[in-house]
């Protein structure tokens, strides 16, 4: 009996633990989303994932207007946020100076009449959704942050991915700044995979500067060209990918992949090297890869097709 009793009192005591705890969605709307400073935050629809994340359907966002700079209220429309996780714990207060040590979300078909949508309209290109992920960690200890995913597609007209990771990083918010030069680059890859944008924007923008798409294109290549002289040929390898994507331009052949692993990490300051003989490579550790990449790309300039 006396076994008996206290076992009891831990199973009681788990099972009124689990049945109390909060889930994800839960925690959003106690902890979130009175922070939340907009004029209106609807969704239609909502699901819990876990304890820690959260499916909204068809937000609606209003911001409000700003009188001091003339400004109109505007509207943000998501079709889906999806939530795998948050540190709710370090959002508690977003005026507090621990910044959110890790988070996994994504956000898909934003749309509405904030400015940002309206960048393109002067081009001519048509409004499209645009999808964001993130995925981010944040070691406080260690001072690590690790970004594995950070996402920004347009729909029907490319996407843009980024992930790194940097040694040096604070988690407080009033310590951010130093990093720029505290922080050191342990690895990088950015991907560019553009569905028809550049050729579409590219003549836009160069017209509105008296400019050629071709001119600026040709630029570029002459620029690379004549980096590349003195340059080892792991250098001129890994710069072959980028100049042909470039010369690629109205109909690239395939995603273009940009990484950088220092051999030792490197800092903002270490930038004044990339201009030494194989620096890229073998400071930076540079590698790309592009399918549709020629050999002899990046030495002759715009010449080679």
């Amino acid at each position: 009996m006396t076994r008996i009793l206290p076992a009891t009192a831990l199973v009681w005591l788990f099972l009124s633990t689990a049945a109390t705890a909060e889930t994800g969605l839960e925690r959003f709307e106690r902890e979130i989303r009175p922070q939340i400073e907009l004029q209106t935050f609807t969704y239609k629809s909502a699901e819990t994932l876990g304890d820690m994340g959260f499916v909204l359907n068809q937000v609606v966002a209003v911001m409000p207007a700003n009188p001091a700079i003339g400004d109109k209220e505007s509207t943000l429309r998501i079709d889906k946020v999806t939530v795998e996780a948050l540190d709710f714990d370090r959002m508690k207060n977003v005026k507090d100076d621990a910044l959110p040590r890790f988070a996994k979300l994504r956000l898909e078909g934003m749309s509405g009449d904030e400015a940002m949508f309206a960048l393109l309209d002067p081009y001519g290109l048509p409004r499209a959704p645009i999808d964001v992920v993130l995925d981010y960690r944040l070691d406080g200890v260690s001072k690590v942050f690790s970004l594995n995913a950070l996402e920004i597609g347009l729909r029907g007209h490319g996407r843009l991915g980024l992930s790194l990771v940097i040694d040096g990083v604070s988690d407080k918010s009033s310590e951010v700044a130093g990093t720029r030069d505290d922080g050191r680059l342990r690895s990088a890859s950015l991907t560019l995979d553009d569905e028809g944008l550049i050729a579409k924007l590219l003549p836009a923008i160069a017209k509105e500067q008296g400019q050629t798409a071709d001119g600026y294109v040709a630029f570029a290549l002459l620029s690379i060209a004549a980096f590349c002289e003195g340059q080892g040929t792991a250098t001129l390898k890994a710069l072959d990918a980028v100049a042909s994507f470039i010369g690629d331009w109205q109909a690239p052949k395939g995603i273009l992949t940009i990484g950088l692993k220092p051999a030792k990490t490197a800092a903002m300051s270490d930038l004044d090297k990339v201009l030494e003989p194989n620096a890229l490579v073998e400071i930076f550790g540079l590698s790309t890869f592009y399918p549709g990449t020629r050999d002899g790309a990046a030495k002759a300039g715009p010449a080679i097709k």
